[in-house]
C-alpha cells in the first residue's frame, strides 16, 4: 500500500528531504532548538522539593507540557505542518506564562482553581441542557451538584484566566505578543488567516492546495524558541537549577546570534 504525501498526506514516508530542505534553511535554528530540548530533557530529570507546594508541583508540570509541546511543534514544523506547528508554539507558550505565573505571581494557583471550576460548570450545565432538551432519562443529580459546589464556591460565577494579564505579572508580555497572539489568528483559531493557507492565485485563478508550507516557518521557529529559552530560564531561576548558570549564560548567546536568522535583532 502507497504511503506517500499524495495517498496519506502528512501522515506520508517521504517527507525526510523536506525536513532535510527546511534545517538546511534555518540551520542555526534548529541547532539551538535540539540543544534547548535536551536541556530541558535533562533538567526535568533533576527536579527536586524538599516539600513542594501545590504551585511548585503544578509548576513542574506546567515544564512537562510546555516542552512536549516544544516538541510537537518541531515535529510538526520539519513536516510542513505549520498551522498545527503554531497552534502548539502557542500552547508551549501559555504553559510558560503559566509556570511563570506560579512562581513569580501571588494568587496564580486560585486563579488556575478558579479556571477550572468554570470549565466544570460550562460542562455541567451543557450536560444537563442536553439530556433535558433529549428526554434521555439521564440521572442529572451528579450534574446538579456540582453546579452548586462551584456556585457556592463562587457566587458570581467563576472566571478564565487571562492569558494577556497574567504574562504582564510575570514579566512574560513581550513572549506573549511574539509567541501566543501572533500564533492565534492564522494557527490556532480556525480563522480567516487560518483558512487562507488553503488558496492560493495563479494567473488570476483561486486554486486550492495542500501541502507541506514554509511560509512562516521562520516566525513559527521564533515563537517556539523564544518560549524554550524562557521556560530554561524560570527553571534555572525559580526551580533549584543552580548548576546550570554557565550553560544558561553560553546558551543566551547563542540565542542573541541564532534568532537574527529569524528576524529578530
Amino acid at each position: 500500500m502507497a504511503n506517500g504525501f499524495n495517498d496519506v498526506g502528512f501522515l506520508g514516508d517521504d517527507l525526510d528531504s523536506w525536513r532535510d530542505s527546511v534545517h538546511t534553511e534555518f540551520p542555526e535554528s534548529f541547532a539551538i532548538a535540539d540543544r534547548m530540548n535536551r536541556i530541558g530533557m535533562r533538567m526535568m530529570r533533576e527536579f527536586h522539593f524538599d516539600d513542594p507546594s501545590e504551585e511548585q508541583l503544578l509548576a513542574v508540570a506546567a515544564f512537562y507540557r510546555s516542552l512536549q509541546s516544544f516538541q510537537s511543534t518541531i515535529l510538526l514544523a520539519e513536516r510542513g505542518a505549520l498551522a498545527e506547528a503554531r497552534s502548539l508554539a502557542r500552547l508551549c507558550c501559555e504553559a510558560v506564562i503559566l509556570m511563570g505565573g506560579l512562581l513569580k505571581v501571588e494568587g496564580t494557583i486560585e486563579k488556575l482553581h478558579e479556571d477550572h471550576a468554570k470549565h466544570c460548570l460550562s460542562l455541567a450545565n451543557a450536560m444537563i441542557h442536553m439530556n433535558r432538551d433529549g428526554n434521555t432519562g439521564v440521572n442529572l443529580a451528579p450534574f446538579e451538584q456540582e453546579v452548586t459546589k462551584v456556585m457556592a464556591k463562587y457566587p458570581n460565577r467563576p472566571h478564565s484566566i487571562v492569558w494577556s494579564s497574567l504574562a504582564v505579572q510575570a514579566g512574560l508580555a513581550k513572549l506573549y505578543e511574539l509567541a501566543y497572539r501572533f500564533p492565534s489568528g492564522d494557527g490556532a483559531h480556525m480563522t480567516l488567516g487560518a483558512l487562507h493557507r488553503h488558496y492560493k492565485e495563479e494567473d488570476g485563478v483561486t486554486q486550492t492546495i495542500f501541502h507541506p508550507d514554509r511560509s512562516d516557518l521562520q516566525s513559527t521557529l521564533l515563537s517556539a524558541n523564544a518560549s524554550l529559552v524562557h521556560l530554561l530560564g524560570l527553571a534555572h531561576e525559580f526551580m533549584g537549577m543552580d548548576e546550570y548558570e554557565a550553560e544558561m549564560r553560553d546558551l543566551l548567546l547563542q540565542w542573541a546570534v541564532s534568532r537574527n536568522e529569524l528576524g529578530l535583532q
